[in-house]
């Protein structure tokens, strides 16, 4: 019984994790939207407005080379916020909470395994010789097979 807890355990903290790497897959992509739009609008509507403002003061060359630094400024500033690729607290805790709910599960399932091969060693042996008997060859059939995994 205990395994079936585990298991719905295990199974929640994944379905957590899941959620939370889906959220945070979404705000890459939500940043990533945003920086390629900034890189449309100030391409558009920023070139002109300023080349015009800085043509009347520098030669049309420099005005553009400006225009250029302050684009690649905005570029970079939204694409490092669309790289970013970190876990937070809540998926690493659900990662930690599934990775022990499994280790339990597996224990537990090797004990349980283990009780129904003494248990089924006995019953046999027990059938066939009778009490007495059956319990001495018994615990040699279960030291045998214990010795031969």
């Amino acid at each position: 019984m205990r395994a079936v807890e585990l298991a719905k355990v295990a199974a929640s903290a994944e379905a957590l994790r899941l959620r939370r790497i889906a959220r945070r897959q979404g705000m890459r992509v939500a940043f990533g939207a945003v920086a390629g739009v900034f890189a449309v609008a100030v391409l558009v509507v920023l070139h002109v407005v300023i080349w015009h403002l800085l043509a009347g003061h520098v030669s049309p060359v420099i005005a553009s080379l400006i225009l250029l630094a302050i684009d690649a400024v905005v570029v970079a500033i939204f694409g490092v916020l669309a790289m970013r690729n970190v876990p937070d607290a809540i998926e690493q805790e659900a990662l930690a909470i599934r990775q022990q709910a499994v280790i339990d599960m597996k224990a537990s399932l090797t004990m349980l395994g283990m009780v129904s091969s003494v248990a089924g060693v006995a019953l046999r042996s027990t059938a066939r010789h009778g009490v007495r008997r059956g319990a001495t060859s018994a615990l040699t059939s279960l030291a045998g097979r214990l010795l031969g995994r």
